[in-house]
């Protein structure tokens, strides 16, 4: 199929922070910095991007979608996710113009600890970019084992590369509820996690989209958008196939 989302590129690859930078008269941005723990993770993901795809194994093992899905969410668990989900690829799921010929796109995250957050902006970013190494390792194992194990095509998408529009899928598979904030809010975790993918054509039983009262809550609660400091976050919003969403003003942001 061929994608319909467009998708943001990473640091001064995005035409929009470029365009913002443009009008201001700068070259870069004042508050991020490169340093070496943070390096590291991004070079770790970097280094995995070659084997998002590979061998596909000649056999192919037949089992039933529901048994299918339960061992897979076993072998990621075991891998190290805090959660797993699938569902069915679409168009609004994959790159504008971008081909994946696969059926089914498996998602995982990664928990972040939230307690770094009171250890400063380089502990949050650090924590950040760690969970969205240990997201690669897990797609990019999940996906080898799903192709060699089982016979089926599989290719992981993470920060090292990625054609998956993240939040429809984490929503899709039932991880949560979209927050006014932008992220999604799950049950256990809150927005602090990252996530990673694998498209396959593996035969898997799907999950549900859930609902435990986020967005009535953010109907009422506007906490969020009262404490940005850019004032980015609306009062109102648009309503997507049943899901509320608040735009961000992403220049604002």
């Amino acid at each position: 199929m061929k994608g319909k989302a467009w998708i943001r590129e990473h640091g001064l690859q995005d035409a929009l922070l470029v365009d913002a930078l443009r009008q201001r008269g700068m070259d870069d941005v004042p508050q991020w910095r490169r340093f070496p723990a943070r390096d590291a993770h991004m070079h770790h993901w970097n280094e995995l991007a070659p084997m998002r795809d590979g061998p596909v194994g000649l056999e192919q093992i037949q089992m039933p979608p529901a048994d299918m899905s339960d061992e897979i969410k076993r072998r990621a668990r075991a891998l190290g996710a805090f959660d797993v989900g699938m569902t069915s690829l679409r168009p609004e799921f994959v790159e504008l113009g971008v081909e994946l010929d696969y059926k089914n796109v498996i998602a995982v995250i990664f928990h972040e600890d939230y307690a770094k957050s009171g250890q400063g902006a380089d502990a949050v970013e650090v924590e950040a970019m760690n969970a969205y190494a240990r997201c690669a390792d897990i797609s990019t194992e999940l996906a080898r084992q799903i192709r060699e194990d089982f016979g089926f095509g599989a290719l992981a998408h993470h920060n090292g590369a990625t054609q998956i529009q993240a939040i429809p899928v984490l929503n899709e598979v039932g991880f949560g509820e979209l927050g006014r904030h932008g992220s999604l809010i799950h049950k256990e975790f809150g927005a602090n996690f990252r996530p990673g993918f694998v498209t396959t054509d593996l035969p898997l039983a799907y999950d549900a989209r859930v609902e435990f009262g986020v967005q009535d809550f953010c109907m009422n609660c506007n906490l969020c958008r009262i404490n940005c400091p850019g004032d980015a976050i609306p009062d109102d919003h648009i309503v997507t196939d049943g899901v509320k969403r608040w735009l961000t003003d992403i220049d604002k942001c």
